[in-house]
């Protein structure tokens, strides 16, 4: 049986712990989006991106060894691991060089783009039927992320394209945790992530470092780890547990969080467009959700709807 070829569904108590653990991982990028924000006032993005990763596997080892013990570190496909990892590291790296020069709720709408890749791409990675209503949708949600963005505004942010990169990435990253994360331990697949960021931005350092001030900045760096290391544990358990189309449209309360904080934090709250070009793109999204609910069940209950 393939993984994206289900025989019944979950049980609702599955359902329930997806949810629960998907708005527990957004919150938990939230937090870290806000505190990158924060430590790349005085530190380089790539110091930031190293200390996220190897902060986060010092934390996986605190919570999930005594627990997993070798466990941790058995993989059944090590190759799609590395790929997996390797498109989160590039993810984070476009996304904290983009969000230093961006307001937190214009990258969290961008950002939103992502299950709509997901989807334009579904046929290609995963074998599954986009169709015409789906393309549509899609179609609609990009014109949304044209709003947010403005390309041909004359107070357009180029960095805001170092965004765009970066939900690419995140697509492709959420694609190999869709197909492979059935098959593979959830802190194991967390754990191997943070080692290939780890390493990975390893060549970055000698070229940006500042040393870590002691004191509240070393808080804020270990608080980066930590929720980088939680966050991505249950985004993981999320999707092993229920279907893409459950989990999916959770995502969307990201921009709800990164609007309080940016304002709270930073002084910045979303302008019209922002706003417009979310709700568009939280609008194809949810219709994308509701599509994919639907073919969900005709393969699992085809004789019920």
């Amino acid at each position: 049986m393939t993984a994206n070829t289900p025989q019944a569904s979950p049980p609702t108590d599955r359902i329930l712990r997806a949810v629960l653990a998907i708005l527990f991982s957004v919150s938990c990028f939230s937090v870290l989006n806000a505190i990158s924000k924060t430590l790349m006032q005085t530190y380089p993005a790539a110091e930031v991106v190293w200390a996220r990763y190897v902060v986060a596997f010092g934390f996986m080892l605190v919570l999930f060894l005594p627990r997993s013990g070798l466990n941790l570190f058995r993989w059944r496909n090590i190759g799609s691991q590395i790929i997996r990892g390797s498109l989160l590291f590039c993810s984070s790296l476009l996304y904290f060089h983009g969000l230093v020069h961006m307001p937190l709720a214009s990258a969290a709408s961008i950002s939103l783009t992502s299950p709509l890749i997901v989807t334009a791409l579904s046929a290609r990675f995963l074998d599954e039927p986009v169709g015409t209503k789906r393309w549509i949708a899609v179609s609609v949600g990009f014109v949304g992320a044209l709003i947010v963005v403005r390309p041909g505004a004359a107070n357009f942010n180029w960095y805001a394209l170092l965004i765009v990169a970066s939900t690419v990435s995140s697509a492709l990253y959420q694609l190999y945790s869709r197909r492979y994360g059935q098959t593979e331990r959830p802190d194991a697949s967390a754990t191997m992530a943070t080692i290939v960021g780890t390493v990975a931005a390893v060549p970055f350092l000698p070229f940006a470092w500042v040393t870590p001030v002691l004191g509240w900045d070393i808080v804020l760096f270990l608080c980066l780890g930590a929720m980088a290391a939680i966050g991505h544990y249950f985004l993981t358990i999320a999707y092993s547990q229920a279907p893409a189309a459950v989990v999916a449209p959770f995502n969307y309360t990201q921009l709800l969080g990164a609007a309080i904080l940016g304002y709270l934090i930073f002084d910045n709250f979303p302008d019209f467009w922002t706003w417009v070009g979310a709700g568009v793109i939280v609008c194809s999204g949810l219709y994308l959700g509701h599509q994919e609910r639907l073919r969900y069940l005709a393969m699992v209950r085809p004789n019920k709807i």
